[in-house]
């Protein structure tokens, strides 16, 4: 398929999802819990961070087949200052444009969706990072504004109807992002190679 499918995506996400499901579960909601216990400033902020930027790596080794263990959530190396650091700048940018009348800051989180896996998966700086996730949403911005809808409404109804849903839901949507990426990383080497 030459197309982007948030179908497909989804799809192939909850196909991960289920080859550990209890696992999965059990590691969204300590990396949640761990997340909740350490908020509160700015140095529990960037931990944060280096934690969901584990949880990341992790679900990247699971999606791509390889063993994981729950000590891979902390060995993300030099990456984690990037990855911290690259979500604060991003962060804040967006809040500025949430600020402006909502729309820029959702343009931007959406243009910077994948910032983090460049950081974590190809080792990029952060605004290295940035620039590319903005080169590889160009002309998806669309399906991608649909995801995020999307992801949005099913975290919230697992909120509202079983909270445990929760953690489901943030497994497979971080699951889906991963398989969107690679998507779409695959199609720019596509569109690459026909302009050649």
């Amino acid at each position: 398929m030459n197309t982007l499918s948030i179908r497909t995506a989804l799809s192939e996400a909850w196909s991960h999802f289920e080859r550990r499901g209890w696992y999965l579960f059990g590691l969204t909601a300590a990396v949640i819990g761990l997340s909740v216990l350490v908020a509160g400033d700015a140095v529990a902020a960037a931990l944060a961070y280096i934690l969901f930027g584990g949880y990341i790596t992790l679900l990247l080794k699971h999606a791509r087949h390889e063993s994981v263990v729950f000590d891979d959530v902390f060995d993300i190396d030099r990456r984690w200052i990037y990855f911290a650091f690259g979500s604060l700048i991003k962060g804040v940018l967006v809040f500025l444009g949430l600020l402006l009348f909502i729309v820029p800051g959702v343009y931007l989180a959406i243009r910077w969706m994948f910032s983090g896996l460049y950081i974590i998966d190809h080792g990029m700086r952060p605004l290295e990072a940035l620039k590319a996730s903005s080169e590889l949403t160009e002309g998806h911005r669309l399906k991608l504004f649909w995801f995020t809808l999307v992801a949005t409404l099913l975290t919230l109804l697992s909120v509202l109807f079983f909270v445990v849903g929760l953690f489901v839901a943030v497994a497979v949507i971080n699951l889906t992002v991963i398989m969107l990426f690679w998507k779409l990383q695959e199609l720019q080497y596509k569109k690459s190679i026909d302009e050649i």
